[in-house]
């Protein structure tokens, strides 16, 4: 019912956008740099200064110790081009709250987690170079890397500390087709992440040490009205138990040229994990 609920109030912020009117300058510059979708990253990096501020309401996450995580977590992201023509990117990515319920999984007895953190969120410094762009060549593509660690401890109701230390390395690659004259943009982007010395977040079983991916490709529609439309397939593995696979139907509103909201919800199966669901909620500003 979160979830659902979640994803209604974002409906009715979309509809009341309606009063604002794209124009064919703005619809262009659309479609070469933001209606990026949730998971995909655009492959052309962002052209001025990004905020995005998003929430995420989950069900059924799986962790060393616990099982059935149901919550929400909050995160906080800074984008900086720089460079020559804007080739490079620097993210920022800080998770700041987490709470929500969940079963331990050795006696079943339900707990309380929460904590000024992310569950494999971490906060990460991640730095993306363009390798190509659709005016010189058929695509848009780039690469990044990043380094990040645990912000904060989750901690639980019955004495217990979650995430209360971790590293993660990531490597990444996105590629698009965006151009100012294609009104359907598609996209794929592939997330790796490596986590070292970390603590009862491992998915599949109890190591310090373990890998995730993830693998989108979306499709977004850059349509002539108020509400452009997206769809994304993501598949998540940790190359053990965790492997799931998600459809994601969404919504991105541009209100005017520095504010974007966009919502989706993502629904699926985990051989892992079983059903999974989350909510998203994003606002987006630019400077």
């Amino acid at each position: 019912m979160k979830l659902l609920s979640s994803f209604l109030v974002f409906l009715l912020l979309c509809f009341a956008s309606t009063a604002f009117a794209d124009d064919s300058d703005r619809k262009a510059q659309q479609n070469l740099y933001e209606l990026e979708p949730i998971y995909s990253r655009n492959a052309r990096n962002a052209q001025r200064i990004t905020v995005n501020l998003t929430y995420d309401n989950f069900r059924n996450v799986r962790l060393e110790e616990a099982e059935d995580f149901d919550g929400y977590t909050t995160t906080a992201e800074l984008i900086i081009p720089f460079g020559k023509e804007k080739k490079w990117e620097a993210r920022l990515e800080i998770p700041f709250y987490t709470d929500g319920d969940a079963r331990v999984i050795e006696t079943g007895e339900s707990i309380d987690i929460d904590g000024n953190g992310g569950v494999f969120d971490f906060a990460t410094l991640v730095i993306q170079r363009e390798l190509s762009r659709a005016d010189e060549c058929p695509v848009n593509s780039s690469v990044y890397a990043g380094y990040g660690t645990r912000t904060s401890r989750l901690d639980t109701s019955i004495d217990d500390e979650y995430n209360h230390t971790g590293r993660v390395f990531r490597l990444g690659f996105n590629i698009d087709n965006a151009r100012e004259d294609r009104d359907i943009r598609l996209q794929a982007s592939v997330d790796g992440r490596y986590y070292y010395d970390s603590d009862d977040i491992n998915p599949s079983d109890d190591g310090d040490e373990f890998y995730l991916m993830d693998l989108s490709v979306a499709a977004v529609y850059n349509a002539e009205g108020f509400i452009k439309p997206a769809f994304e397939v993501l598949y998540s593995t940790d190359f053990n138990d965790r492997q799931i696979i998600q459809a994601v139907p969404q919504l991105i509103v541009p209100i005017c040229n520095n504010l974007e909201l966009k919502g989706g919800y993502a629904f699926g199966h985990s051989d892992g994990e079983g059903s999974t669901q989350t909510a998203t909620v994003r606002t987006t500003f630019r400077f």
